[in-house]
């Protein structure tokens, strides 16, 4: 697997900053950011993951299993709660806020639906930010090379973390090298879980944007993520 190099880091001293040295990638992106990932790219991300499950980095590594997401969704629902009595809202507005705060409510109350989904592939190494404005392709004489960047949150958890959009059937068909029993049922659950977590993370951010006074840029946002958010409850079999 081809990689973007890394040429140096050098350290400001003040132990914030510091300058990260990388090859120039291109521009050329994965795909447009409404599309789903290629299938190329799912057979390329399941040899990624079998491939660092074995490797001895767990504790080398943050964990980026469900706890992490919940806690993500604790501290949104948090910030959420404390905006509703701040603003004066407008009725879309204060129906997109109250519908999501339902739907965490629901989540949390059955957390371990999605507990147990995500203990049925082998932990590894996740991106946990897999979104086609972060991967990069280059054309190489054995084909084309994927280039995900923005590790920012990679850690050690389940794949569900990175299977939001990534196609079910071509990943099944590669990771079953290496997890032999692994069934295709487990992996369109994963694929489920992984698009609750990525919509979590969204709202997460908007959330931070809100308290930030971006208002109306996270407001627009948001009520394009609660029903995407209610949706994701209701395909693990969740009522909301």
């Amino acid at each position: 697997m081809e990689s973007v190099r890394c040429y140096g880091f050098i350290d400001e001293g003040s132990g914030e900053h510091g300058w990260l040295f990388l090859e120039d990638c291109g521009t050329t992106q994965i795909a447009d950011k409404r599309e789903n990932f290629p299938i190329a790219f799912a057979n390329w991300l399941a040899l990624l993951h079998g491939w660092a499950s074995n490797l001895p980095i767990r504790a080398r590594l943050p964990e980026r299993g469900p706890a992490w997401y919940l806690e993500t969704l604790r501290a949104t629902r948090l910030g959420l709660c404390q905006s509703l009595p701040e603003r004066n809202w407008g009725d879309l507005d204060r129906s997109a806020l109250e519908r999501t705060l339902v739907c965490f409510e629901v989540l949390e109350r059955n957390w371990h639906v999605v507990e147990e989904r995500c203990e049925s592939l082998p932990w590894t190494l996740v991106h946990c930010d897999l979104q086609p404005k972060n991967v990069l392709i280059r054309h190489t004489d054995s084909g084309i090379a994927f280039l995900p960047l923005d590790w920012e949150d990679a850690g050690w958890g389940a794949p569900a973390t990175d299977l939001a959009r990534i196609d079910a059937v071509s990943y099944w068909s590669t990771a079953r090298r290496t997890w032999a029993s692994l069934e295709l049922r487990q992996v369109e659950e994963q694929v489920c879980c992984g698009a609750l977590f990525q919509i979590l993370s969204a709202v997460g951010w908007e959330t931070i944007r809100l308290a930030a006074g971006s208002e109306g840029k996270a407001m627009r946002r948001l009520r394009i993520y609660a029903p995407r958010l209610t949706a994701s409850a209701q395909a693990l079999g969740l009522e909301v």
